[in-house]
């Protein structure tokens, strides 16, 4: 920067408004005029220092000092040389002396090049005293003599940006020289319908380089990369929400893992699972995992907090080879989401009012949000995927003619076990880049057990997490997809309410051999079982809805009620069939059916839930199930019986991830 004075005529900055010292009225005291209003104001010498000192008082540069623009940076050499010149310039008085001096000065720098110019040096006497003995004067090359106007028609500039913005502003990335090849040829077109004395000169590749450089980075990387890629390419981060402790912030996300996985069974390639991960912000210890082949939606979101809120205590009893203790576990103030569909629906945001956790979404296309889970993520493919046989790279140019299928050999409970093993004795152990610490020493010196966020009562979780219905209560119980729902408590529940009211029902869509209905206006819950347990325990509703398709698309299917026992059986033998075939197009959806498939559980051993037996109150009506078939039926089709069921698989899928 610059020096001045408190002197005549010189402009100050004060309080928001630029004032002139007007005149000196005493030897403490100045007249001040505003530049806009004109108004003049006295100020005592004392209170400008005053404000000066405090940072409020500054000087503009006015006049020839303004011509220094030059930011504060380190000064080049060619400064420091100018600078050697001028202040030689300084001492001489006449021209002889002028010249004398320049020549001392060049033969003391020893500088290969010729001497400057009396005049150079002269012009750059006047900016340096000009500016306040500011080096950055010399820096500027503002004033530098001669014609600065482009020296080519405006017809060649006109055409050569033309062939900028049509080639090389471009998604197809076309380079340099093919820009100029464009402007060459429309410019000697042109010059077909010109006479020879008036021809347009050719442009240049320094002309069209010089064009190019002119235009906006970010333009440039918007119109050959796109707009959100310029975006994240440019993204300027302002820092990320400060947290004090564990529990107060976490990230939650899915990712395709880098890796084929074979069934447990038949070691046949299923595909890549699907993994969603809940992170703590604060320690970076995982706090929720969940794998599997469902896609992103509410139920791997439902699955990965239900595994984040409670304590990890079976942990080892399920995986004797972990050493180490998880320690991440409780319920968060904050999650931070993205905006896929099963971050916005009705049934997280009341889980989340339930359990007072603040939901926040990232704004759209933009990562770097909840950039601490994107980058564990990496980090996760890296230390489990990458490496391991049946990997297929983070990128495809690394592949080569690797086949993943092929080579893969990691079934999907190894790859669990791999995972936690992975979490809990590595990533949780190892030192982080950014802490300094590992994440568990990061948690436990933080964090004492007590301070820990719990659910009130584990036995009700599965009810705040199950996806939000409403039903009407009838004679019939409550209709679902098909099937009845019935119990002695909503019999009761008709009794005080009415014989047909509207109840808040939560559904697990792992199992819907149950469902539990919220009582109105009270805080009572009831776990209702379905009427035909031998069809539907153990069956998640993916799958239902499954037998459910085929159920109705095949005539020779039995329409009674034992009809959607006997699809689901030949479904199975399908699918099983399907892993013999050479074909791998529904082996992913034929991983995810297997996932689903679990051994029914015994509804009876519990005091909270009913026995599929119970008998109604005697003067209650008998309850007949009777399944619910669409009136028409597609006709079984010359298809293979094969190709139906990979549709039904598809066609399921594909409603999933738009619900």
């Amino acid at each position: 920067m610059g020096i001045s004075a408190f002197q005549q005529n010189v402009l100050i900055k004060l309080g928001g408004a630029e004032y002139l010292l007007l005149r000196k009225i005493s030897d403490t005291g100045w007249q001040l005029e505003d530049t806009k209003t004109k108004r003049i104001v006295e100020r005592e010498l004392t209170y400008l220092l005053r404000e000066f000192a405090e940072g409020k008082l500054t000087f503009v540069p006015s006049g020839r000092s303004a011509l220094c623009s030059k930011a504060p940076v380190a000064v080049p050499p060619e400064a420091k040389l100018r600078r050697m010149y001028v202040l030689a310039a300084l001492k001489a008085t006449t021209r002889t002396a002028l010249d004398q001096a320049i020549t001392e000065v060049w033969t003391e720098t020893k500088c290969p090049a010729k001497p400057p110019n009396h005049s150079t040096v002269y012009r750059w006497k006047a900016r340096y005293t000009a500016s306040g003995n500011d080096v950055r004067s010399l820096m500027d090359d503002s004033d530098k003599r001669g014609n600065r106007t482009s020296r080519l028609p405006s017809d060649v500039m006109e055409i050569c940006e033309q062939s900028i913005a049509a080639v090389f502003m471009t998604r197809e990335r076309n380079t340099l020289q093919d820009t100029l090849n464009d402007a060459l040829l429309k410019v000697m077109r042109k010059n077909e319908m010109r006479p020879e004395s008036m021809a347009l000169p050719l442009p240049t590749r320094r002309l069209i380089k010089r064009l190019i450089d002119d235009v906006p980075a970010f333009d440039k990387h918007s119109a050959r990369y796109g707009r959100q890629e310029a975006v994240k390419h440019f993204r300027c981060v302002k820092g990320q929400p400060v947290t004090r402790a564990p529990l107060e912030r976490a990230e939650i996300d899915h990712t395709h893992l880098d890796l084929f996985v074979v069934d447990d069974a038949r070691s046949l390639p299923l595909g890549r699972p699907w993994v969603t991960v809940c992170m703590d912000t604060y320690s970076r210890c995982v706090q929720g995992l969940h794998i599997g082949f469902v896609p992103p939606s509410y139920l791997t979101v439902a699955k990965c907090l239900k595994d984040a809120f409670l304590p990890k205590t079976w942990l080892k009893d399920d995986y004797p080879e972990i050493r180490c203790e998880w320690p991440a576990y409780g319920v968060m103030r904050e999650l931070v989401l993205d905006n896929g569909a099963e971050f916005h629906s009705d049934s997280l945001e009341q889980m989340c009012f339930s359990l007072g956790i603040e939901m926040h979404y990232s704004p759209r296309k933009k990562p770097w949000f909840k950039g601490k889970i994107e980058r564990f993520f990496r980090t996760y493919n890296k230390g489990v995927a990458h490496g391991a046989p049946g990997t297929c790279f983070s990128n495809i140019f690394d592949r080569g003619d690797y086949d993943p299928a092929r080579h893969a050999v990691v079934t999907l409970s190894t790859l669990k076990k791999i995972s936690r093993l992975w979490v809990a004795d590595v990533y949780h152990q190892k030192p982080h880049r950014s802490l300094g610490i590992s994440p568990a020493q990061m948690w436990n010196s933080n964090f004492r057990p007590e301070d820990i966020s719990l659910p009130d009562d584990p036995n009700q979780l599965d009810v705040i997490m199950g996806r939000v219905d409403r039903r009407v209560l009838s004679h019939k119980g409550i209709e679902l997809d098909g099937l009845f729902y019935n119990s002695p408590d909503l019999f009761q529940l008709r009794c005080k309410h009415g014989s047909r009211v509207e109840v808040e029902i939560r559904i697990d869509e792992s199992d819907i051999g149950h469902i539990y209905v919220l009582s109105p206006n009270t805080a009572e819950v009831f776990k209702v079982p379905a009427l035909r347990p031998d069809y539907a325990n153990g069956v998640s509703r993916w799958q239902h809805q499954i037998f459910l398709k085929y159920h109705t698309r095949h005539s020779d299917v039995d329409k009674g009620p034992d009809g959607w026992l006997q699809a689901k059986e030949t479904i199975a033998r399908l699918i099983e069939d399907d892993f013999h075939l050479k074909r791998r197009r529904s082996r992913k959806r034929v991983g995810r059916y297997l996932e689903d498939c679990k051994p029914a559980v015994s509804r009876t051993s519990s005091e909270n839930e009913i026995p599929v037996t119970a008998q109604l109150p005697v003067d209650a009506p008998q309850l007949t199930y009777i399944p619910t078939v669409p009136a028409s039926t597609t006709p079984h089709t010359a298809i293979s019986e094969h190709d139906a069921v990979g549709d039904l698989l598809v066609t399921i899928e594909a409603r999933d991830a738009h619900a």
